[in-house]
């Protein structure tokens, strides 16, 4: 026993605890999504980081009751198209370095052409479906749409492409 010494407990508040949770339950779905958004490991990270600083500024105003994925995934891609808008304006006409192979580089700028072309919705689910290997029941939860709308909007989103 210590004379004199006194401790001090501290007590989370339900919203930090729930915090917590989603941070172990998601941080790794929610990364891959930046990712998939991204293709580029520390924009997801810097992503990832950002939505989760977002959830918790919102901590206090969030139902807690109802599944937090949705929203830090929604809150990613938002994230990566303000990213998007601001690389796009900053971007400036750069000289191809002689190593790069101008095949690989035509068929990027078709690819982000291409989905350029699709809507948010589109874009989103093709990502989670496609890539991120989601059913469409995942997806449309996530989302906040039905099943039946997300195979729609994929199935938009692939003519899109093919006839790109």
């Amino acid at each position: 026993m210590y004379v004199g010494v006194t401790t001090q407990v501290a007590i989370a508040e339900p919203a930090e605890i729930a915090y917590e949770r989603a941070y172990e339950e998601h941080w790794s779905d929610v990364f891959r999504f930046a990712l998939a958004w991204t293709n580029d490991w520390a924009a997801a990270e810097d992503l990832a980081q950002e939505a989760y600083v977002r959830l918790w500024n919102h901590r206090a105003h969030l139902d807690w009751e109802r599944p937090v994925l949705p929203w830090l995934l929604v809150t990613t891609r938002r994230l990566a198209t303000d990213r998007f808008r601001a690389l796009r304006r900053r971007l400036l006409p750069v000289s191809n370095p002689a190593t790069f192979d101008t095949n690989v580089q035509a068929r990027w700028l078709d690819v982000c052409t291409a989905m350029a072309g699709l809507s948010p919705l589109e874009r989103t689910a093709l990502v989670m479906t496609a890539v991120e290997g989601a059913t469409y029941e995942e997806a449309a939860r996530v989302l906040w749409t039905s099943a039946g709308a997300l195979r729609a909007a994929v199935s938009r989103a692939r003519t899109k492409l093919e006839t790109a």
